[in-house]
């Protein structure tokens, strides 16, 4: 080869050179990425994909279980409650406790005892004639025959004042049927005493300077009352 070929070889050689060295790569492949394929669902099943009833459940030990001495520790009521559950039977014992309890029998006491045992009662009235604020007299032996309340009061005393009228308020009741109210004031003062059955209006027998005849019965209260009865 003469040196002009060489010369012109040379440079072509250097540009084809270039040019491949330059050249780009072919891609490399992708990885391809494939869709998945559908799935189909599974057949159902007709048993299995009913609703299954709660199943009833062993009761627990602490339910059933027994002491030693073979008493249970628990016991499980197996009636239902609410609304439509059945009326459990009434036993006797339920009967007799649902029922009330009898009445106490009534106490009776002795009529005397309850009084308080008056020595007074059953002994004979001391007789009397006294004076009434008038001047005239009276006498327990004139009213024989009829229940005497013989009242001892006096104008000074106050509880006196306002029993006298509520015993002559019950004389005016009671006088057709055989009573008679004596009422024997303390009271020495004609006076006095008569003012105050004029202003009352009482009805009943007075009598007046009676202390010596109260203090004959001996009684510890003031005003104080006997019932005489008709012997």
């Amino acid at each position: 080869m003469n040196e002009v070929n060489k010369l012109l070889w040379a440079p072509a050689l250097l540009v084809g050179l270039a040019l491949a060295t330059c050249k780009p790569a072919a891609p490399a492949d992708a990885p391809t990425t494939e869709a998945p394929a559908p799935v189909e669902p599974a057949p159902v099943d007709p048993i299995a994909a009913a609703p299954q009833e709660p199943s009833e459940q062993a009761p627990s030990d602490a339910a059933t279980a027994e002491p030693e001495s073979g008493e249970p520790v628990a016991q499980v009521d197996p009636q239902p409650e609410g609304e439509g559950a059945p009326e459990a039977a009434e036993t006797p014992a339920a009967k007799a406790k649902a029922e009330p309890e009898p009445l106490p029998p009534p106490l009776f006491k002795d009529v005397k005892g309850a009084c308080g045992g008056d020595p007074g009662v059953g002994t004979s009235a001391k007789p009397f004639a006294l004076k009434s604020p008038s001047g005239g007299e009276i006498k327990l032996a004139s009213y024989r025959g009829r229940v005497v309340l013989l009242n001892f009061w006096g104008t000074w005393c106050k509880p006196c004042l306002k029993e006298l009228p509520e015993f002559d308020r019950l004389y005016r009741r009671y006088r057709k049927h055989g009573l008679t109210l004596i009422a024997v004031a303390t009271d020495e003062d004609a006076d006095a005493v008569a003012a105050f059955v004029k202003q009352r209006k009482l009805a009943a027998k007075v009598a007046i300077g009676g202390q010596a005849l109260a203090d004959a019965y001996g009684s510890p209260q003031f005003p104080f009352s006997f019932v005489i009865d008709k012997g």
